[in-house]
């Protein structure tokens, strides 16, 4: 199945070789998520902060017949996580020590190519974007393939897969991407997850601005 996947894409490839790049600094986007062998699907909302070093997803998670919401706060320079559950209310705040890596692609993955989403022969029904390859370390602590898409101008998400080595393989979509993020209170965390010894971060959301993180 992989093979076949990396005929398909040499196949559809166009004639140019794409380079690494980074996504813009702030965007938006709903996110599909599906994983067959788990029977496992997952839809949210994702927003992505790197100016400020934070990720927040609103999401809908289906295994088998059960279902479950979960909103999930990740703010690196804090290095606190914080996951709400949307059925219970109940807030879980977690430490954190994973150091924050921007978006896109990275130095090391292997162009596939470029092609076209639709059809070149019109301009308003196509999408022009780069396939990559490379290795990861994944959740479970183990190195898994994968294959990712971006949109050729402004390295935007499109789609990625991961071929774990169990045989289980994740897809993981990207649609309605928009640029900068529409409400900054949503990387603020609920007041039901502070205790009564409050944590700073609930009253500087923006986090603490350095000289690189300026636009």
């Amino acid at each position: 199945m992989f093979f076949f996947v990396i005929l398909f894409l040499f196949g559809t490839a166009v004639a140019q070789t794409p380079k690494p790049c980074t996504s813009p600094r702030q965007w938006e986007a709903r996110v599909h998520s599906s994983n067959p062998n788990l029977d496992a699907d997952l839809l949210g909302r994702f927003s992505y902060d790197s100016v400020f070093q934070r990720t927040r997803i609103l999401q809908r998670v289906k295994v088998g017949r059960t279902e479950t919401y979960y909103d999930i706060i990740s703010l690196y320079h804090d290095k606190l996580a914080f996951m709400i559950d949307m059925k219970t209310a109940k807030c879980s705040r977690f430490n954190f020590d994973q150091p924050w890596r921007d978006f896109g692609i990275q130095p090391d993955a292997t162009p596939l190519g470029v092609a076209y989403i639709g059809s070149s022969a019109l301009s308003d029904a196509t999408l022009l974007v780069t396939i990559w390859t490379g290795k990861e370390i994944i959740p479970i602590n183990e190195t898994a393939r994968y294959i990712d898409t971006w949109t050729r101008n402004s390295c935007l998400p499109v789609s990625n897969i991961v071929f774990e080595p169990s045989g289980s393989v994740n897809h993981l979509r990207y649609y309605d991407v928009t640029l900068g993020i529409n409400d900054p209170n949503v990387f603020i965390p609920p007041e039901k997850c502070f205790t009564d010894e409050r944590h700073p971060v609930q009253y500087f959301p923006f986090g603490i601005l350095r000289k690189n993180m300026l636009f």
